[in-house]
């Protein structure tokens, strides 16, 4: 019980006095892991792919300015749309769903940048996968976004997001490289 009582007090102070830190840093660790996974999942798929480890620095850095922008997301949300009635949720879905492809191509350009691709490249890329992209985004995840909106506390809902995100992430980090692991060989089983 001991070890419960300080963990619990431990996740409290993380999820209160320092939620900025905290927000940042699970943004860096779940977009890490993210790449990670879908590296593992390359790396098993495809004959002579070596693990990357300035591909997982990049998708941290990125996953730092999305851990910032989340934190104070999630603020913003709620100080406009207070509460958990149909009508507040409903604003912040919607208000996700505008913000969501702007942020992505976002996205896609800072990813391009750390890659050294060229913004026009960075740009083509996006478009190629832009109904993808929302299909994914307002189809799967606005559900379950739904869900955080109603129920989990506001010191909660980015780490809820990334949690969620963390297979978005693998899809991400899948889209973001697939043009590069088409020209491995696929391992013959």
């Amino acid at each position: 019980m001991k070890y419960f009582s300080r963990f619990k007090n431990l996740v409290d102070r993380l999820f209160t006095k320092h939620l900025f830190v905290t927000n940042t840093s699970v943004g860096i660790l779940f977009l890490g892991a993210g790449d990670v996974i879908q590296q593992m999942i390359e790396k098993h798929q495809f004959e002579g792919k070596t693990f990357e480890t300035k591909r997982t620095r990049n998708m941290m850095i990125s996953g730092s300015v999305f851990g910032v922008a989340g934190h104070y997301w999630y603020q913003f949300l709620e100080f406009k749309f207070p509460g958990q009635t149909v009508k507040a949720v409903s604003k912040k879905l919607l208000s996700e769903m505008v913000v969501g492809p702007p942020i992505f191509l976002g996205f896609f350009i800072a990813i391009g940048f750390l890659e050294k691709k060229p913004p026009k490249k960075s740009f083509e890329e996006f478009k190629k996968n832009f109904l993808l992209i929302c299909v994914a985004d307002w189809g799967v995840y606005a559900p379950l976004q739904a869900l955080n909106f109603f129920y989990v506390p506001i010191r909660y809902r980015f780490l809820y997001v990334s949690a969620l995100c963390l297979a978005y992430d693998v899809f991400l980090s899948y889209i973001l490289h697939k043009e590069e692991n088409q020209a491995l060989t696929k391992k013959i089983e």
